[in-house]
This record gives structure tokens, C-alpha cells and sequence, in this order.
């Protein structure tokens, strides 16, 4: 069976994230920080069973499916993190990005990136983009 990206991962992963923004606020202390870690737990609490494996290099999962996932996460917003991992990898790219200026997610057609989905979520302070792109088709 071939997953959906947006409404088999996507959208669960912004649901998940959206359960526990609280948790969020913490993480905004730590400037130009990677946060990869706490996405990756919650990507893996949202997904459950249809993760087939977690991996330490490359990309981060491989899905029931066969597909792989990389995943980007930091309390700052630079749009290359997960543009360049779509190049990098070939696969999708999960996102979680400081949203504070509410960035506009552009994709010029040049960078082979395409935009899944994203969605602005508040943690109470501060706003976070989650997202999801993958090479262009």
C-alpha cells in the first residue's frame, strides 16, 4: 500500500504537534538550535505502526511503504535546512521551523522542491511552521 503524504503523514504529524506545542516553549530558549530530536519522537508518536524503521544517518525513517522521510527541526527559520535535504536525500522532508515572522514558504520551481503542506502552530508565545516537501515531480 502506497501512503498518502499529506493525509497519511502530514497531517498526522501537525496534529501530534499540535498536542504537545506546550512542550514548544521550552525549546525557543535555544537559539539557532537544532531541535531534530524532539520532532523525531513526536513524528514517531504520530505515526506509530506505520514506520517501518529509524535511522541514524541519511534519512530518519523509512515508512511501511518503502518510502524514506528526513526530518529538520530548529528555533530558527532558514528555508535551505530543508530545501538542501531534499537534494541531499531525494526524499520527502519534514519540517518544524520557527515561525516568529511567519515566513512565507516561496518555492521557486529552480530549487525541485515541492510543498506537501504547512501549517502555522501557536505554542502560546510563539509560532511554528510545520511543514512537508518533496522533490519535484
Amino acid at each position: 500500500m502506497v501512503m498518502d503524504l499529506k493525509e497519511d503523514v502530514f497531517l498526522p504529524v501537525v496534529e501530534r504537534v499540535k498536542e504537545r506545542k506546550e512542550s514548544l516553549r521550552n525549546m525557543k530558549r535555544f537559539s539557532r538550535s537544532g531541535i531534530e530530536g524532539w520532532f523525531k519522537v513526536e513524528i514517531v508518536a504520530a505515526l506509530g505502526n506505520k514506520i517501518k524503521s529509524i535511522k541514524n544517518e541519511g534519512p530518519d525513517f523509512t515508512l511501511e511503504d518503502g518510502t524514506d522521510i528526513k526530518i529538520k527541526a530548529a528555533t530558527n527559520f532558514v528555508r535551505n535546512y530543508y530545501v538542501a535535504a531534499v537534494k541531499e536525500y531525494g526524499c520527502p522532508c519534514l519540517f518544524l521551523l520557527d515561525g516568529t515572522n511567519l515566513p512565507k514558504l516561496p518555492f521557486d520551481p529552480k530549487t525541485g522542491v515541492e510543498l506537501i503542506g504547512s501549517e502555522i502552530v501557536r505554542d502560546g508565545d510563539d509560532n511554528w511552521i510545520v511543514g512537508m516537501v518533496k522533490p519535484m515531480t
